[in-house]
């Protein structure tokens, strides 16, 4: 029991030290020796606990995604209400917020935003009920533009400094998702003929 406290403290602290520097300095010019230097630790403790760099902001990333059995993500999945999940989504964005405002920032090229997208896909999915006529890539497609729309709203949300509360853009959101962005635009989309 020991050994595992004190293999979580040392995942911890090397976490951290990266982080610290991750935030200065992009990927590629992060060195494992920067990191053990911060925590202290020597280079075998690094390699005991992650094989890399990638694997270490991989495990970051994935440390600060929601996991299936907690009890706000249940409470997403069983709900058939979209503001729920919404506001789900928004309070998970708040509580990593400095965390996901590095990670979603288009100079740090990780692969977070597409775990974001895939989480957000996952609970969509299982609220739909298929339509027969609808084919898997149709399915897709419509789930993953919906999961880039929620994210993408809550990115812009929180980097604005003039953001309504957050029941104006769950709303918003609601609406955009429930009567489609060229209507909320005004905006009628017309295909022309091909010869």
């Amino acid at each position: 029991m020991v050994n595992i406290v004190k293999k979580q403290m040392m995942n911890y602290k090397i976490m951290q030290a990266f982080w610290t520097l991750y935030q200065q300095k992009n990927l590629q010019q992060i060195s494992v020796r920067e990191i053990i230097e911060q925590v202290p630790c020597n280079r075998s403790t690094f390699y005991a606990h992650f094989t890399d760099i990638y694997d270490l902001l991989d495990q970051f990333e994935n440390h600060l995604l929601p996991k299936s059995s907690q009890p706000s993500v249940q409470k997403m999945i069983i709900s058939d209400n979209i503001q729920v999940s919404i506001e789900q989504c928004r309070w998970l964005y708040s509580q990593y917020k400095n965390y996901y405002e590095v990670l979603l920032e288009n100079k740090h090229n990780t692969t977070f935003r597409p775990k974001l997208i895939d989480f957000c896909s996952e609970i969509i999915k299982r609220h739909l009920n298929y339509p027969l006529d609808k084919e898997d890539f149709d399915i897709d497609l419509l789930v993953e533009i919906t999961a880039n729309t929620i994210l993408t709203t809550l990115i812009f949300y929180m980097k604005r400094t003039d953001r309504p509360k957050a029941t104006a853009i769950v709303n918003l959101i609601t609406e955009i998702l429930n009567n489609s962005i060229s209507e909320q635009l005004q905006w009628r989309l017309s295909l022309k003929n091909q010869t």
